[in-house]
């Protein structure tokens, strides 16, 4: 009898004490970029558009590699006539007399690694486009705090000076003023709050999160910036380790071997037969060499094709190489004057509300007039969204000097790599 009220007391300190979902603490938990980018890596609706797109790649490349499969035939000839009937048992069987599988499985080789390298350069773009993201929703969920702490203050100033416009402390004007710049404040806020609340969207659905998911972010901190390397060893580092130049190098030997596959295709592939017949009510063996000859066509528009894509591969890992260089210099460039203002503009958010504190407090105290402090108001305030974006575009600095140079993102990943010495074309 005392088994039917034990099982439901079971039930509900089962219920208490178990754990929330995965999800919804990994929800709670406040994502900062590391853990933003590390998302970006495992899980995401990009992270799996560009496994399709691997998968796709893959399967193009080994599409023409296969070996034939050989075929078996068996037949019974003289049916409906007074003769014996003739049954034949034939096996055929492809051979690459030209050597043309071979060239393209050769090239499939080279295919394989130019997928790889390709999908590693789109990995990194994947990351990169989720660390904008959240720096995005970072700065606009800073902002809104900003704002709503200038709300708060400016409609405590509105409050003490409409107790001091019943007091005849103060002129109708300037309760009416900071009644106003109140209410512009509450306006900045909705808009902040929408901006924050859109970014935020954008966020969860790059990580892949369910919708409605609460999204809590840390705080934006400023990056550290540490030396960054001379640049001929940038380029010649980033020229080595780019997946995206490892992939056009992969992408020149590819073509060089289908090339040769097609100049070997003049020939068509072999045929060997061999089987069985039995005729007459004896049982003979049989063989054959099937070659078609090329008379007619000579796979002469394959090999100006073959031809022409290698042409293409070179002139495209050519031009890559100058625009990684390119690359490289700007990025160096825009780190350096990003580095130099680091000193500075550090410090924007620290001094904003230390000029809004002694603003306020001398306002209350009367050694401060109403414009003198709302000037003071509004230069805090964009002091502090200054730092915002400083941070977030030293952040975009770093990140975008780390891709540039071939470095996994990540904030925590040095800048002075290792020079590498330059992956062979193959040619």
């Amino acid at each position: 009898m005392h088994v039917p009220r034990f099982f439901p007391a079971l039930a509900l300190l089962a219920t208490v004490l178990a754990p929330a979902p995965r999800a919804r603490l990994a929800a709670q938990a406040p994502i900062d970029l590391p853990a933003a980018l590390a998302a970006a890596r495992t899980a995401g609706p990009l992270r799996q558009f560009a496994d399709a797109r691997r998968q796709v790649a893959l399967g193009q490349v080994g599409e023409q590699t296969q070996w034939a499969n050989p075929s078996l035939e068996w037949r019974r000839e003289n049916l409906g006539s007074p003769l014996q009937p003739d049954i034949f048992a034939t096996l055929y069987l492809p051979w690459d007399f030209s050597g043309r599988r071979l060239a393209l499985r050769q090239a499939a080789s080279a295919g394989k690694l130019r997928v790889a390298g390709d999908a590693t350069a789109e990995q990194r773009e994947v990351e990169l486009q989720v660390a904008r993201a959240w720096l995005r929703a970072a700065v606009a969920t800073g902002a809104l705090d900003i704002v709503t702490q200038q709300f708060d203050a400016l409609r405590e100033i509105a409050r003490v000076d409409e107790e001091r416009l019943r007091e005849g402390l103060v002129s109708e004007a300037v309760g009416l003023r900071t009644s106003l710049e109140a209410d512009r404040a509450r306006v900045a806020l909705v808009a902040a709050r929408n901006e924050a609340a859109v970014a935020r969207a954008d966020l969860a659905r790059l990580l892949g999160m369910p919708e409605g998911t609460p999204l809590a972010l840390a705080a934006l901190a400023a990056p550290t910036l540490p030396q960054s390397p001379d640049s001929a060893s940038a380029v010649t580092g980033a020229v080595a380790r780019r997946p995206e130049v490892q992939a056009r190098n992969a992408a020149v030997r590819e073509a060089q071997r289908r090339l040769a596959a097609e100049q070997r295709g003049v020939f068509g592939e072999v045929q060997l037969q061999g089987g069985t017949k039995e005729t007459g009510g004896f049982m003979t063996g049989q063989v054959g060499l099937a070659m078609p000859m090329p008379f007619f066509n000579r796979n002469g528009g394959a090999r100006q094709r073959a031809a022409g894509q290698l042409a293409e591969a070179r002139i495209v890992r050519d031009d890559l190489q100058r625009v990684v260089r390119a690359g490289v210099a700007n990025a160096l460039a825009h780190y350096a004057e990003v580095r130099a203002a680091a000193a500075g503009a550090a410090t924007f958010g620290a001094r904003g509300r230390e000029v809004a504190r002694i603003a306020r407090l001398s306002y209350r105290e009367g050694h401060t007039t109403l414009t003198e402090l709302l000037d003071a108001e509004r230069a805090a305030a964009d002091a502090m969204q200054q730092h915002l974006r400083w941070a977030a575009d030293a952040w975009l600095a770093r990140l975008e000097l780390e891709r540039t140079l071939g470095a996994r993102l990540d904030g925590e990943s040095p800048l002075d790599l290792p020079v590498l010495a330059p992956t062979p074309s193959g040619e």
